[in-house]
Order: C-alpha cells, then structure tokens, then sequence
C-alpha cells in the first residue's frame, strides 16, 4: 500500500509533536519531515516532494502563507493545508490566494483529519465549513464584470450553482439525472473556463458574479 507522504510545519514543538502522533496512528500516512519555520518547510518541499504540507500560519521567519505560495512554485505537487488556530475570514482568503487546498482550525477531530489529508492528497479540496460560508458571503458583486461567466454553458451554470452550495458530484448526477462521470467532465471544464483551479475557487467567482445568493449559503 502507497502512504501519503507528510511533511508538518509549525514553530511550536509540542504542536509538531502530537501532530506526529496523530499521523502515526494510520497505516496509509506517513510523516517524512518536519519544519519550525515556513523556509525551512519550503526547503524540505524542494527536497523531499512531500504528497501534502501541513502549514501552520504564525511562524517565525517566512510565515505559512508565503511557505505556501513558494511551495506552489517549488513544489508544484506537494498539496498545502493551513492547520491554525486563527478563526479569521482573512487568513482564509489569504490562504486560498496563496494556493492552499485545506485551511482547518487546530480543534479539528483526529478522524475528520486523517480525512482530510487523504481527500486533500487526492485533490478534492477542504475548507473550514463555517469561516468558508463567512467569507461567501461578505464577498463584494463588485467583481461581476471581470468574471467570465458567459463563457460556461446553461448545463455548466447549473452545475456550478450547485457546486456553490456544497453538493458533491453525485447528488449534482442525481439531482439532474445525468452520469456522474459527465458532471466530472463538466466540472473540469468549469474550473478550465473560470480559470481556477478548483470547487472552492470557482464557488467564490459564483457569488461574486451573483450566480449563487449569499442568504442561500
């Protein structure tokens, strides 16, 4: 059986530690380094091609977030999860501007990370429900304009509503009787004509371009 190769960053040893102890506990994740700083975590990125980095965000030096821009660049294959205790819509944004695929709260549950990781690893992405839905909602229209939304066909706005509102591939194949395997083909090319690069990324163009309203999430 193929592990998931981690790598876990955070300027607090005890946070590392039991870290470390969690990860342990399942037999398809390994951890394969470990950083006190976000360079030092980019150099190890570099190094070791981890399949995913978990980031703390308040480090000392470079922090999380520039950590997870330079691994995006460094170590394009290495998928970003900021694990903080910062419940903060604007580190949120921060985090996905920054090319980050998870952002969780420290308090998360054992088994909901091991999830996580491994869902994250597979490239489905992960957000903190909560804070995700705050900043859905405070997000300006202002942006409409410069949203390519014209581009996406009626079956493909469809879709994307749905997506905005948190449906998975199969209840979207369900809800409009069609193969799952063709709402993954229109997803992909979704995020293609948006120009992002997944669900959540495309979920904030929805709303910005009025697409989805905010009572709705």
């Amino acid at each position: 059986m193929k592990r998931l190769r981690i790598l876990i960053a955070d300027d607090h040893d005890l946070a590392r530690s039991g870290l470390r102890a969690i990860l342990s506990t399942a037999d398809d994740i390994e951890v394969v380094g470990e950083a006190a700083d976000g360079g030092a975590a980019v150099s190890l990125c570099e190094t070791l091609r981890p399949d995913v980095a978990l980031l703390d965000i308040r480090m000392g030096g470079m922090d999380g977030l520039e950590a997870a821009a330079e691994i995006g660049a460094k170590s394009p294959s290495t998928r970003i999860i900021m694990l903080t205790m910062h419940d903060s819509v604007d580190y949120l944004e921060a985090a996905i501007k920054a090319g980050a695929s998870g952002y969780a709260l420290k308090d998360i549950r054992r088994d909901e990370l091991l999830q996580m990781i491994r869902n994250v690893a597979a490239g489905q992405s992960f957000f903190n429900i909560e804070l995700m839905r705050r900043l859905l909602r405070r997000v300006s229209p202002e942006a409409a304009g410069e949203i390519a939304m014209e581009r996406l066909t009626v079956r493909e706005r469809e879709i994307l509503e749905r997506m905005t509102t948190g449906e998975t591939n199969k209840e979207i194949a369900k809800a409009l009787s069609i193969a799952p395997g063709t709402v993954k083909v229109h997803v992909e090319r979704i995020l293609f004509k948006l120009r992002v690069n997944d669900r959540t990324q495309a979920a904030v163009v929805a709303v910005k371009a009025g697409l989805v309203d905010r009572e709705r999430l």
